[in-house]
């Protein structure tokens, strides 16, 4: 039932700065502002790392054909970002420093460390500093909505009953299973050695589980995947979840049973399952605080976007490479 808010600026951005204009200015070493937003310029390392971003949160899709539409977003969005927060320094907002922190060290985390994250900045023309600057905008933008916004915000009960009495098939959860895993990586092209090693190390770990040890044990000292830590508890998820193979495998066992090893195109897996939720219409208390997380987000981000357009309005909004304004101050009354 979760959303993550989608803040969307009435620009026409899109349609006065192409992404085939950047290839058109003039050369220019390192990081060249692309964009004027009230006399603060965005890069064009930030939209790189924005198109990033997006590509990501579409599951990577990020080949030469959506390449022009993701720099279109991602123009939309530094501009939206860049308007929100200078309107969190007008209102005396700050940026978490804290958050900020936890921030950068995550990605660094992310990228292997901090000289493998200027390395890959400087790829297209960043460097450390000015990434933190991209951060702190982003953090401007958090802290705006959490200290003028979010506080406007209410969702009554009655609000939450008659959405879901209007959304029914919403509410129609198909089955599901709990399982644990044990995960060792194996690429997809791997030679045949690496193959049978791979295979022959998780038939293993599948037989030790077979003999009574702890599966929850097992995976922490074995498992390659994230969830290791855990115990190798994924949770509960649904056929469409999963691939194919490791979804069939997992809803033909009963709960308490070990699959056999299962191929995937991550690598090779051993699941136990541990608990089934048959397919059910779930019942109103049970997603009462759900549906009103959903609607709490819904308005936030209307009152988000109503905020931007404003902002927009008053704005001068110039594109550096072609040297024409996007969006000029009105007229004087």
């Amino acid at each position: 039932m979760k959303r993550h808010i989608s803040f969307v600026i009435m620009l026409a951005v899109a349609a006065v700065v192409p992404a085939t204009a950047f290839a058109q200015a003039p050369p220019q070493e390192g990081n060249p502002a692309v964009l004027d937003v009230n006399g603060e310029k965005i890069h064009a390392g930030e939209i790189t790392i924005t198109m990033r971003n997006i590509a990501a949160q579409m599951g990577g899709q990020t080949d030469a054909e959506n390449q022009e539409a993701l720099a279109q977003m991602a123009m939309q969005r530094m501009v939206e970002q860049k308007l929100l927060a200078q309107e969190a320094r007008r209102t005396g907002i700050e940026a978490s420093q804290e958050r900020l922190a936890e921030m950068i060290r995550g990605v660094e985390q992310q990228a292997g460390g901090r000289e493998a994250l200027a390395s890959d900045l400087a790829s297209f023309g960043m460097n450390l500093d000015e990434m933190t600057v991209y951060f702190r905008e982003m953090e401007l933008t958090r802290s705006l909505i959490e200290h003028q916004i979010s506080p406007t915000i209410q969702v009554s009960d009655e609000e939450v009953t008659t959405f879901y009495d209007e959304n029914p098939k919403l509410f129609d959860a198909a089955e599901q299973v709990r399982a644990r895993e044990i995960f060792f990586r194996l690429p997809l092209h791997a030679d045949a050695d690496a193959v049978k090693e791979t295979r022959a190390k998780a038939e293993d770990a599948r037989q030790r589980a077979l003999a009574g040890e702890d599966f929850a044990e097992l995976a922490r000292e074995l498992s390659e995947a994230p969830s290791a830590p855990d115990g190798g508890d994924l949770g509960f998820f649904t056929r469409e979840q999963a691939p194919p193979q490791y979804a069939n495998a997992a809803f033909s066992t009963d709960p308490g049973g070990i699959t056999p090893v299962v191929r995937t195109n991550a690598g090779c897996h051993v699941i136990k399952v541990e608990e089934k939720r048959p397919a059910r219409h779930l019942p109103l208390d049970e997603v009462f605080e759900q549906v009103r997380t959903l609607l709490y987000q819904q308005k936030t981000g209307e009152a988000v976007s109503e905020l931007v357009k404003a902002l927009a309005a008053k704005a001068t909004i110039v594109n550096l490479v072609t040297g024409q304004p996007v969006v000029s101050q009105p007229p004087p009354q």
